[in-house]
C-alpha cells in the first residue's frame, strides 16, 4: 500500500503467550484501541541503521 509517498507493508507475526501479554498490556496501558497500534507504537523506540560490513565505507559511498 502507498499512502502519501510512504510505503506501508502488511505483516503478520506469530507471538508467544508472553509476547501477546506484553503487547495486550502495551495496549492498555496507553489507551490504544488495537494490538497493532500498540505494536506501531512500540517499533517508533527504535532506530535504524543499514551499514555494509564487508564493502569499505569510502567503496560504498563513493560514485
Amino acid at each position: 500500500m502507498l499512502y502519501h509517498g510512504i510505503i506501508m507493508v502488511k505483516i503478520q507475526i506469530d507471538l508467544s503467550e508472553d509476547e501477546d501479554r506484553i503487547v495486550e498490556v502495551y495496549k492498555l496501558t496507553k489507551k490504544l484501541k488495537t494490538k497493532q497500534e500498540a505494536i506501531k507504537e512500540m517499533i517508533l523506540y527504535f532506530e535504524v541503521s543499514i551499514k555494509p560490513t564487508k564493502v569499505k565505507e569510502k567503496d560504498y559511498f563513493s560514485t
